[in-house]
């Protein structure tokens, strides 16, 4: 018998004691300072001995069956988490798609860290004829519902495409679909009757700083102000329509010291507050010494909730997904969620280019590798297996490396798109949140529970 290797156990509480997790049970107790000396010190142990069986004795059958102990050897248990992952896979076999159009690849703007900076943006734009293959292709396979379909790019909102973007959003519409859009932003006045009133019901929009940093880094064709034209926007979108705006800011160590700085200026227009606006901080990756470390984005964090205590969350998108897992597990005692895959691009996502080809990621657009298929006006598609098999396999359960992490059905083995492409990056992988941070948010979101339920 031996502690589980998937047991995850908090830093301390300041109640005194502990949060434990088992990453693969998905059960989450509240532990004493006993309990948590006899779990840390003995977790790499092969086999527990005799003396220590005879401490954990009162608890030994509670320990067994919420996972935290096993009767497996190492490699049983391995053997058991490849079978977990599995059986994960199998629950959603023949998902529903999540559905991306892209009206066009080319874009007004050229961002620094584009991911289509070397396709050369190419000048293509959907034609009816292929949105309504499109929705011909995609009829028995989406869900109607609230944004369940997107709209990226390129640039799909801009304001050249108002006719197309007006027979996509008819098309939905008559199928009973509203949409969520990603833009840059820049020429939003031109689509604010379309915002909001289940058409295009939340957008995306990333600013990078304030205005002397955001213009150097998201630059518009003609170099004009890109963050006051933004802005303007924002706010007009905000004042006249329901439309949920969700500004995100990609940030690496050149503009991360001017947060502060942007959100002041968020607050003097009177917007910051705004309950249609989520403000969001992603780091980039890939950039190697210019990336954040947990140490730097915890001492944003730290800046940042000093004065705007709302945002606490703000720097991780993960942990709000994380929210999503966890809250209820302490609220209601419901087992954490499993998953084996971190997004639908390993499985369901279908993104459709004007170019007539099919993406499972909208990171891979321009990527003759990860084609999985293509489809032309009359509705035809032709899929190609091998492709789609390689995403399948970036799941959990093909990755003897992640498979084996505590962490492993928490995180799912982090962005599927770098791993294929065998791109190393820092915190690709979301290593970085889980190995340094997820413990202190653990016993930090844990904290904010008990605070409710002792008031």
């Amino acid at each position: 018998m031996r502690f589980s290797r998937y047991n995850i156990i908090s830093r301390k509480l300041n109640t005194g004691d502990y949060v434990s997790l088992n990453g693969m049970t998905g059960t989450l107790d509240i532990i004493d300072e006993e309990a948590y000396e006899v779990i840390s010190s003995h977790s790499s142990d092969e086999a527990l001995t005799p003396d220590v069986l005879e401490v954990i004795a009162p608890l030994l059958e509670h320990l067994l069956e919420r996972g935290y102990l096993t009767e497996l050897s190492s490699s049983e248990e391995l053997a058991k988490a490849k079978e977990t992952a599995l059986k994960l896979i199998a629950k959603s076999e023949n998902p529903a798609w999540d559905v991306v159009l892209i009206p066009n690849l080319g874009c007004n703007y050229r961002c620094t860290y584009c991911f289509e900076k070397g396709t050369g943006y190419p000048s293509i734009t959907m034609s009816k004829e292929q949105v309504d293959a499109i929705f011909e292709i995609i009829n028995d396979h989406v869900t109607p519902g609230e944004e369940s379909l997107t709209l990226y790019g390129g640039e799909p909102l801009a304001k050249e495409n108002r006719d197309l973007i007006e027979y996509i959003l008819e098309k939905g519409r008559l199928s009973g679909h509203s949409f969520f859009t990603v833009t840059n932003g820049h020429d939003l006045e031109h689509y604010i009757d379309l915002l909001g009133n289940g058409k295009i019901n939340s957008v995306q929009i990333t600013m990078d700083g304030p205005k002397q940093i955001h213009d150097k880094r998201r630059i518009t064709l003609d170099k004009s102000s890109s963050y006051d034209k933004i802005l303007s926007n924002i706010e007009t979108a905000l004042r006249e329509t329901d439309v949920s705006i969700k500004l995100r800011m990609n940030i690496d160590k050149r503009n991360a010291p001017f947060i502060m700085e942007f959100l002041d200026d968020l607050d003097r227009r009177g917007i910051i507050n705004n309950p249609a606006l989520l403000i969001t901080a992603n780091p980039v990756v890939g950039i190697g010494e210019l990336g954040l470390t947990p140490k730097d984005i915890r001492e944003l964090e730290i800046t940042v909730e000093a004065k705007y205590p709302q945002f606490h969350e703000m720097f991780m998108g993960r942990t709000m997904v994380s929210n999503d897992k966890i809250l209820p597990a302490l609220y209601f005692g419901l087992p954490v969620p499993l998953r084996a895959s971190v997004c639908s691009a390993s499985d369901g996502m279908k993104v459709f280019s004007p170019d007539g080809n099919i993406y499972s990621c909208w990171s891979a657009i321009g990527m003759p590798a990860h084609i999985i298929g293509t489809y032309d006006e009359s509705g035809k598609v032709s899929w190609d297996n091998k492709v789609l098999d390689n995403w399948k396999k970036t799941m959990i359960a093909f990755n003897t490396e992640c498979l084996g992490c505590k962490y492993a059905f928490l995180c799912a083995g982090g962005c599927h798109r770098p791993a294929i492409n065998k791109e190393s990056a820092a915190s690709v992988y979301d290593c970085d949140y889980y190995h340094n941070l997820f413990e202190d948010y653990l016993a930090r979101v844990t904290e904010s529970y008990l605070a409710t339920v002792d008031e």
